[in-house]
């Protein structure tokens, strides 16, 4: 892997500058980005004031930092939610750019650039998914080796950061995995630039193997991986045939038409340009991840349809990206004019922009959403509210496990005292309802928050009134 070739490095600039728009349009759309998962660990870090470390996933506690310093100091609430919702592509921006400026790894910006494009688009408002992190921390972890592996430091200091880097990366969850051991393999087949001897190779892949099996050890508990694991630790060769033909994997292909297509072009030039180049055994190797990834997307997201959000599948697909364009960005920008490599970069970047664009309207729907509704609950003097789940409203809502944080932050935001939240109930799941009948709770998508675990810096939660219960169009007669 020849990084450092001076024809990469404008098309790294190039990469920088996508980084970088990705990072203001976090900074326009905070709000749109505060959905889920990313309000869930927000409320958590600020009522707790502590991390909020998801599942054992401890690389995630980069963009934790700010907003849990932010809330030590009783900063204003909007300070930190829009501290928490930016901190994501600020990581991401800030790595790619001391890969670039400090380590000097162009193909690797160039890489990470493509990652979080080319497979993108509603998943873009989504950037507390871990595995964005951990791969943000994999690349951190190349560029490191990398540039260390050509220098005269202390082998302790290397092994040191070796370990910490691969165990941020890995640790942030399960599937990145996937490309970091194609990128380990298809750096030793190239070995263009490749720092290491074959004895040392050897010894870094068994500790890399090592950091994996940590991994494993540690995430062993009846939890959210062990669901998602158990497909691929129980697998048979009926299940792998079978995988191609799940909806999750025809749904995924039909989109490499309809919205991925650039990802296909690149792939197929990166593998053309491999096997006029002599890099046969590289084109394979790319060829059979990616079947590999098919396999292992059908295995374990074997349930999921055409009723899951794309916000959600498409991060599970996201890595899958960096396999499709490695070839391209060590094979084939290379041999281009800087110029025309930069001009590529810059069409691509670009489609794939207006591609998250078009998905802007659907996440400002959501927010203006809330708004209408907590104006609503405050002109009819209703401070906690759960709606039945509409069939109509619901799929536009997409992810509502969260719309309790969510309105609450909103109202919150706005100056309300008490503040005012809204959740979605299901008409059959007598549990919850039974919970909503708790006039001192705070319904928190799991249980009754009572009012002596909530930070009353931040939260001033209605103590006197159960949740009332009601459809969309009740609200509004």
């Amino acid at each position: 892997m020849d990084a450092k070739q001076p024809s990469l490095k404008k098309p790294a600039m190039a990469a920088l500058a996508a980084l970088g728009i990705l990072l203001i349009g976090a900074v326009v759309f905070f709000q749109e980005r505060l959905f889920a998962d990313t309000s869930f660990v927000a409320f958590n870090i600020i009522n707790y004031k502590s991390l909020a470390i998801q599942n054992r996933r401890y690389g995630s506690f980069i963009t934790q930092i700010i907003p849990f310093i932010e809330s030590k100091f009783h900063l204003r609430l909007t300070t930190i939610l829009f501290s928490y919702s930016v901190s994501f592509n600020l990581f991401f921006f800030s790595a790619a750019l001391l890969i670039a400026i400090k380590f000097k790894q162009y193909g690797l910006t160039v890489l990470m650039a493509l990652f979080y494009l080319l497979l993108v688009s509603e998943s873009y408002f989504w950037d507390y998914d871990e595995l964005l992190q951990g791969i943000t921390w994999m690349f951190l972890f190349f560029a490191t080796i990398l540039y260390l592996g050509k220098k005269e430091i202390n082998k302790v200091v290397f092994s040191l950061l070796f370990f910490l880097l691969g165990f941020f990366a890995i640790s942030s969850h399960f599937i990145t995995i996937i490309p970091t051991i194609f990128l380990w393999i298809y750096f030793i087949i190239e070995k263009k630039n490749w720092p290491f001897s074959k004895k040392m190779s050897i010894i870094l892949s068994c500790f890399l193997v090592g950091i994996i099996a940590l991994k494993f050890l540690i995430s062993q508990s009846k939890g959210y991986d062990d669901v998602h694991l158990h497909g691929i630790t129980h697998f048979s060769l009926q299940d792998i045939i079978d995988s191609f033909s799940r909806p999750v994997v025809k749904i995924f292909l039909y989109r490499c038409v309809t919205n991925y297509w650039l990802a296909v072009i690149v792939f197929i030039l990166g593998i053309v340009s491999l096997i006029r180049t002599g890099g046969k055994m590289l084109a394979w190797w790319a060829i059979i991840s990616i079947i590999g990834y098919l396999i292992l997307m059908g295995i374990t997201y074997a349930s999921e349809d055409s009723n899951t959000q794309l916000c959600y599948i498409e991060i599970e697909w996201q890595s899958l990206g960096i396999i499709a364009a490695t070839p391209f960005v060590f094979s084939y920008l290379p041999k281009l004019k800087p110029s025309i490599s930069v001009w590529l970069l810059i069409v691509i970047f670009i489609t794939r922009l207006i591609y998250i664009a078009a998905t802007i309207p659907s996440f400002t729907w959501r927010v203006h959403f809330n708004e209408i509704v907590l104006a609503q609950m405050k002109k009819k003097g209703i401070n906690k509210l759960a709606f039945y789940m509409d069939n109509e409203i619901r799929p536009k809502y997409k992810l509502d496990w969260a719309a309790g944080y969510e309105s609450l932050f909103s109202s919150a935001m706005k100056g309300d005292k008490p503040q005012l939240t809204f959740c979605f109930v299901n008409k059959d799941d007598s549990q919850t309802l039974e919970i909503l009948k708790n006039p001192k709770g705070f319904y928190d998508a799991y249980y009754s928050l009572s009012p002596e675990n909530i930070n009353h810096n931040y939260f001033i939660i209605d103590t006197t009134q159960p949740y009332q219960i009601m459809t969309y169009q009740e609200l509004f007669k």
